[in-house]
């Protein structure tokens, strides 16, 4: 399976593109081939005839689109979710990589199709099934327990706030907390790769062997991996469309995350990568020690 599950930046340049282009538009209707994973909770086709789309946002890795009546739309990639918006002269693409997200739609991985009155479709495909769509009350409540415990927004989460979560944790090892959505959302595989490569700490070292300085610098380092990411339009660099039909292109400015291999920029040492929890960790051997 290429590409890698759509994280907070990859979501946040969907969202953006989706947001203006979607903004005032008006439901026609729904189809969906996948009813157990499409939840109505309480709200029916006749509720969304004629909604209009108030704005599009992210939560953690969810896209949120609000209505102009009491329900909001949720929708979740997970870990193989595509959302593709077309019309006759717009497309906007983003999320996994397969299948390219310049092939036709609909197309066999297409769960849910949502149509406007001006005829443009918004496409959510999902290969492997795993994401979600659930239309709820749009009240804060039930939209918190529809996406489930989130930590703070790895974007926005202050320093102060991340030494603290990070206190309560002190055997867990650094990466797979990182990864971990009720801790703090947004963090994948990748960007968990490149903060810990910036902050310069071994992604096995557990939290209470981590130095106040090197809790500042992983704090700087998910900050600055982030928003390089966003300002290159995402990291799914074979086939990722942002909003402006570019690629995205932070795999090209990767220093840890698929460089196996590879000198390391800083130090020359090369990149190695290792199972950990289940998961490939990247990183280098001499800059990312395990003993500090």
């Amino acid at each position: 399976m290429g590409g890698t599950m759509p994280e907070l930046p990859e979501v946040t340049v969907i969202v953006k593109g989706l947001d203006k282009k979607l903004k005032g538009l008006t439901f026609a209707g729904v189809e969906y081939d996948w009813p157990k994973k499409f939840y109505w909770n309480g709200f029916s086709m006749k509720d969304l005839k004629g909604a209009k789309v108030k704005k599009v946002e992210r939560i953690g890795k969810v896209v949120k689109i609000e209505t102009d009546r009491a329900f909001t739309i949720l929708i979740h990639l997970k870990l193989t979710g595509q959302l593709i918006y077309q019309d006759e002269k717009t497309r906007i693409a983003g999320g996994h990589p397969i299948p390219p997200l310049n092939s036709p739609v609909p197309n066999k991985t297409t769960r849910a199709t949502f149509e406007f009155t001006g005829g443009g479709h918004l496409y959510f495909n999902d290969l492997r099934k795993f994401g979600w769509v659930k239309i709820v009350h749009s009240d804060q409540g039930s939209v918190d327990s529809a996406i489930g415990k989130l930590g703070p927004d790895a974007l926005e989460i202050s320093y102060k706030d991340f030494a603290q979560r990070l206190k309560k944790k002190p055997n867990s090892r650094i990466k797979k907390l990182l990864m971990d959505q009720a801790f703090v959302s947004g963090i994948g595989n990748i960007y968990s790769d490149e903060a810990l490569w910036r902050a310069k700490i071994h992604p096995a070292r557990s939290v209470a062997s981590l130095s106040e300085v090197e809790i500042k610098a992983l704090h700087k380092g998910i900050n600055d991996a982030m928003k390089l990411a966003i300002s290159k339009g995402g990291s799914s660099a074979n086939s990722f469309v942002g909003s402006g039909g570019g690629k995205g292109l932070f795999l090209s400015f990767a220093k840890a995350y698929h460089m196996t291999g590879r000198p390391c920029e800083r130090c020359g040492a090369l990149i190695v990568r290792k199972k950990m929890d289940g998961r490939s960790a990247h990183f280098c051997p001499a800059c990312q020690r395990l003993e500090p």
